[in-house]
């Protein structure tokens, strides 16, 4: 029996680079705490795009976990622009 994995790579973009470094900062503490057990997440950035990297062991918990990083980072997104 071979184990499935469900990926997701994410992309959002930033009105600056200054913006999208202050998403990723504010994001990255929370991907490092997610339990190995649970799948594995990456936030990097390209100019001024937001990357995420997610993979995680079933589809239930990809959706989960791509729901969480994009209200997120929309949260933060909100900080950074008042």
């Amino acid at each position: 029996m071979t184990l499935k994995s469900y990926k997701a790579k994410i992309r959002v973009y930033a009105k600056s680079r200054r913006v999208a470094t202050s998403i990723r900062d504010a994001l990255a503490p929370d991907l490092k705490r997610l339990p190995k057990t649970e799948g594995r997440a990456e936030i990097s950035l390209k100019n001024s795009e937001v990357l995420f990297a997610i993979e995680t062991a079933d589809i239930a918990s990809l959706r989960a976990s791509i729901n969480s990083y994009i209200r997120l980072a929309d949260a933060s997104y909100k900080c950074t622009t008042l």
